[in-house]
């Protein structure tokens, strides 16, 4: 799990003075490529390698709102994984409060769109991850 710290921004905002639900999505895609590095993935070494690692799916859940200019924790952690595809849990938090989380679920593919397996260092990775909780 990793926890990264981000400060909402008024562009951020729609008329009602309230975050845009679009922009949780990017918070999200910040703390998720965060948590793929802490586990030695680079998303722009893979590019270069032509490996690529869409977002299959998101559902997404909004509790409570959050405004522009506030401090927000985003924690990221794996949810589950197979050979092929894992899903990702990302949880906002302003203080203490849950505001906000999603479930993402990812595959990684190679240059011509194929899926290919979970990097074998990535899955050792999610090994122990999933083994230490």
């Amino acid at each position: 799990m990793i926890e990264l710290n981000i400060k909402t921004r008024y562009a951020e905002t729609a008329q009602d003075g309230i975050i845009h639900h679009s922009s949780y999505i990017i918070y999200y895609e910040t703390a998720r490529i965060e948590y793929l590095k802490s586990k030695g993935i680079n998303i722009n070494d893979l590019e270069k390698e032509s490996i690529l690692c869409p977002v299959v799916s998101l559902e997404a859940h909004y509790l409570k709102p959050l405004i522009s200019q506030q401090e927000i924790l985003v924690k990221v952690r794996l949810d589950s994984f197979s050979k092929v595809r894992f899903k990702i849990l990302h949880e906002i938090f302003k203080e203490e409060e849950k505001c906000a989380y999603a479930i993402t679920s990812h595959c990684f593919i190679d240059g011509n769109f194929k899926p290919i397996p979970i990097p074998a260092k990535l899955l050792n990775c999610f090994k122990l991850e999933l083994s230490s909780e």
